[in-house]
Parts: C-alpha cells; structure tokens; sequence
C-alpha cells in the first residue's frame, strides 16, 4: 500500500490527492513561496571555497555566504535551476518554480519570473507570479489540456495574484515582473512568454533563442526598423509588456515546437542573458560533459559564469532536458 509523502497515511494507487492532508500525489514541485535556499556546506558562489566564518562570510573570498533568497536551488531530476541575487542587487527579485508529473510519459512544466526593479515589492511579485501560474499550468497538463491554451490561463491568473499586491493610494509603484515559462512532453516543448525574461533551445549547432523580448526596441525592430537605429532610441530596453496591476490587458506570446533530437530547454533571467545573449554562447558555457555533472551542475556553472562576468543583476537559470525521462542526468531532490 503507497503512503502519502507529505502525512504517511495510506492513498490509493490511482488517487490524486491525499484524503488526509490535501498533498497532490501525481505531481512533484518546488515547494510553494520559493525554493529552499542553498544548503550550508554549497561551496561559495563567488570562488567555490567551502571555508565559511561564524558570522556568515567565506574565508576565502570575503563574500557574504547566501542566506534566504539570495541563493535559491532545486532539483527535481527531469529539472533544476538556480537563482542568485549576483554581486550588486540587494536582493534576489527572481523567482523560479516548476514541477514534474509522473507516469510512463513524464511532463516538465516550469516558470521563471524576474520582478521589476523600479516597481514596489519587485520580490514578491515575481514569487507570486511563479506559484500561481505553475499551480495552473500542472493542473491542465494532468487534465490533458493544450499547453498554450493553459499558458495563457496561468498567465491570467498570475495578473491577478499580483494585482492584488497593488497599493491604489501609491500610484505608479504597482508590483510588477516579467514571465517565462515551459511545458516539456514527450512529444513537444510549449514556451511562453511576457517582458524580457527569456528561453532557449540548447542542442548543438541547432541551438536557438525561442523567444523575442517585449521591449520597445524589439517592438521597432519588428515595425522594420533597423537594429541599430531601434538600440539608440530612448529607453529602447524599457519593457513594452508586463504581469502587475498597471499592465493592461495582455496574454503571453507562445511558441510549440517539436525537436528533431535531444537537448536542453532553458529558462533564464535577463542577469544570465545579458552576458550570454547567444544560444551558442550559453552551449560553450555549458559543462563539456552535461550528464556528468547533472542539471544543477549544469545550471551551477551557466549562473557562476555570469557571476564571474560581473553579476550585476539578479541570475535565474532553469534547465529541462528533452525529451523528459526519468533517466535524465540530475539528482533526485532528498
């Protein structure tokens, strides 16, 4: 008899959810309000020394050791991803979330948010974002709904758990974040997106970027616009398309996709992508051997790279290997 893993009281083999304390038993995900944060003996994210003072700091380098959100890891074997506040933020305003269902043919659904800094409360919109639409997204793939169809289901209802962050007597501060998210089958990948956060096919010299970012240079640049001419207009990175309460009425933009082989879909955050822009530069960052060192070894070495570049903003790396099996390289979560 098969027992909850939450609660340990006995559930049927076709139940979906625990009788005794609600846990859903078909899917596994990070947990909600954030992933835990790095585990103590994780070597430093700034020289890897494994040396950490009483008070916190890595005897090595002199660096503030992560505490809460400053550093963020999961790993659920078919993904794992990290999220580190980098050298310069004072906090970490990403946030990550995703999840697996089980059976013979495993699905990966997973979100990448990064809050807006110039908004208020940039952090806790981008974590509310994140559960609210992984919540939506995993109960439509166990239901057998169209990915793209329940991407923009999610993406509703991550407007409203942000909107309702909004302080109406602070005009102009309102709680704000971009999005970015998957949903990873057997058969296909679905991404979608809002704002600038963005995702990417790695597979070789087939490797792509699978999304356009919603700021005004891309929106000119689309108008026929040269690149050139779109970079040097004013605010050209300014984001045209957000999730929070003064966004408007928006849906994500998606794409669906079928690969011709294996590979890796990755979610980041604009502090990765802004040193590595290329697919083929995140492909050359990549561990020469990838199954070796695991997804989060993976994702560890994509996020060290732009820490070394300089870390100046927020970094959020999520990687899901596809097909999704339950032989892909990573570490099951204990």
């Amino acid at each position: 008899m098969a027992s909850c893993p939450n609660c340990g009281e006995a559930v049927g083999a076709k139940d979906r959810y625990c009788e005794s304390c609600g846990t859903g038993l078909l899917v596994t995900r990070t947990p909600a309000g954030g992933p835990l944060g790095a585990a103590t003996g994780e070597p430093c994210a700034g020289c890897g020394g494994t040396n950490t003072s009483a008070d916190g700091f890595c005897e090595d380098c002199g660096r503030a050791r992560p505490a809460g959100r400053d550093r963020m890891e999961s790993d659920l074997r078919l993904v794992a991803g990290i999220s580190d506040k980098g050298k310069r933020r004072a906090r970490n305003e990403d946030s990550m979330a995703f999840g697996t269902t089980g059976g013979d043919t495993p699905a990966v659904v997973a979100v990448v948010c990064d809050g807006v800094a110039t908004s208020d409360r940039a952090d806790s919109a981008s974590q509310r974002a994140v559960d609210a639409a992984l919540e939506v997204m995993l109960d439509a793939v166990l239901e057998g709904k169209d990915a793209a169809d329940a991407t923009r289901a999610a993406v509703a209802r991550a407007i409203e758990e942000v909107a309702a962050l909004a302080d109406p007597s602070v005009p102009g501060t309102a709680p704000s974040c971009t999005f970015v998210s998957a949903v990873v089958t057997p058969a296909d990948v679905t991404v979608g997106w809002v704002g600038d956060s963005r995702a990417y096919w790695l597979a070789g010299e087939g490797s792509r970027g699978l999304t356009v970012d919603d700021t005004v240079a891309a929106e000119l640049v689309a108008e026929g616009m040269s690149e050139a001419d779109a970079m040097a207009v004013h605010q050209a990175h300014a984001l045209s398309k957000w999730i929070g309460a003064d966004a408007g009425d928006i849906e994500p933009r998606t794409l669906t996709f079928t690969p011709d082989g294996p590979g890796l879909v990755l979610l980041c955050s604009d502090g990765l992508w802004n040193y590595l822009p290329e697919a083929r530069q995140l492909v050359g960052a990549l561990p020469g051997a990838p199954a070796e060192v695991g997804l989060l070894g993976a994702a560890n070495e994509l996020t060290r790279v732009a820490l070394t570049l300089g870390g100046h903003d927020n970094i959020t790396t999520v990687l899901v290997p596809f097909p999704p099996k339950t032989d892909s390289p990573g570490k099951a979560e204990q």
